[in-house]
């Protein structure tokens, strides 16, 4: 048991999990409270979403290989049904959350129907359409009265439970915290789950050749369309919580400027991995701060404007990153990992004795020093 527990992956887990624990609170000690404040936690709450959304993403772009642009409009959906589900319906926050996730989902897996003809940059103007078209849907005069039409919906502020008040001094934002952090790292793992399981296998195959998938006996159709589904239902449930933490949701929260930065992001923390979906989350929430402060330490910086070229200044950087790491943050700490002397000789001994399986685990890494 001690051993476990002195592992450095162990370790590191461990550790990364108090943090995310006491991160709330820790603006209230000496040494802290020159760095963070209520307001890092809103940005920590708004990462554990953009994770989630993000994961989703990365399922369907990165794992199986289908680009789409229109992501951002399920989310929007996410949060309109968990809205509904709130205000009108009277439904508590959680089985809101996991309606809008489910509901998301369904609509995900049904609009993969039509999409199964269509590849590469096909379905991305496809997928480019559903956000177009969303919100003049949303502010139809037929569906106004639930969506609410151009001034969108608005639900009353989240409270925190008398006992986590009373006995955690735990304000507003510190349980939002908690509860979108959670569902972070609960989806998290289902999506570390999901690509070492066969069904992740089968988003792999898909994704780089789908003639050679069909040949393996892998349903391509059906396939495609859970890819589009498990993402739908993960961006439902980033809408749903997304809704919990700003208390509204309208035709605007989520355009195609929004659509295309997710997509954005994912590349730029890395295809087809669980870690990059993080990095991009991270990127995605400090994105603001990391210009302005870019813009507050160049010459002449106050006399160009931070509003003016915040725009520039990231697109500027997306470039350079894309240029020295193409493979996204994600895939660069792989290639280094990859990198150092004997890790590759060791991956391809253990490959092979796996693949005979004619030793122990102890024998075969014997064997590979």
């Amino acid at each position: 048991m001690v051993r476990v527990l002195l592992r450095p992956r162990t370790f590191v887990m461990a550790a990364g999990l108090a943090v995310l624990i006491a991160f709330p609170y820790l603006y209230r000690l000496p040494f802290f409270d020159n760095y963070l404040s209520d307001f890092r936690t809103f940005q920590a709450t708004r990462f554990a979403i953009w994770i989630i959304v993000l994961m989703g993403l990365n399922l369907l772009t990165g794992y199986s290989g289908q680009i789409s642009l229109g992501h951002a409009a399920f989310v929007a959906v996410g949060a309109y049904i968990a809205a509904i589900l709130m205000k009108d319906a009277g439904l508590p926050v959680f089985a809101a959350v996991l309606a809008a996730a489910l509901l998301t989902g369904l609509l995900g897996f049904l609009i993969g129907a039509p999409a199964l003809r269509l590849s590469g940059p096909y379905l991305a103007i496809a997928t480019l359409a559903l956000i177009i078209v969303l919100p003049q849907i949303l502010k139809h005069p037929s569906i106004d009265q639930w969506t609410g039409g151009v001034s969108g919906i608005r639900i009353s502020s989240p409270r925190v439970p008398a006992s986590m008040h009373n006995n955690l001094d735990m304000n507003t934002d510190q349980w939002l915290y908690y509860n979108c952090m959670l569902a972070a790292l609960i989806m998290t793992a289902m999506a570390w789950s999901v690509t070492r399981s066969r069904l992740g296998r089968a988003f792999i195959a898909l994704r780089d050749s789908e003639i050679g998938a069909q040949q393996m006996g892998i349903n391509v159709s059906l396939y495609k369309m859970t890819a589009f589904g498990l993402s739908s239902l993960y961006a439902g449930a980033g809408g749903a919580l997304y809704l919990y933490q700003q208390y509204y949701v309208g035709p605007t929260s989520f355009d195609i400027t929004f659509s295309l930065t997710l997509l954005i992001m994912i590349v730029l923390g890395g295809l087809a991995s669980i870690s990059g979906a993080v990095f991009a989350a991270l990127i995605f929430t400090v994105k603001d701060d990391l210009t302005n402060f870019i813009v507050a330490h160049i010459p002449f910086g106050e006399k160009i404007g931070i509003e003016s070229s915040r725009g520039a200044l990231f697109g500027l950087l997306l470039i350079v990153s894309i240029i020295f790491t193409p493979r996204g943050i994600a895939g660069n700490l792989r290639k280094q990992k990859e990198a150092r002397p004997g890790g590759p000789r060791k991956s391809r001994i253990a490959a092979l004795v796996n693949k005979i399986g004619l030793f122990s685990r102890k024998e075969a890494q014997a064997s590979s020093d």
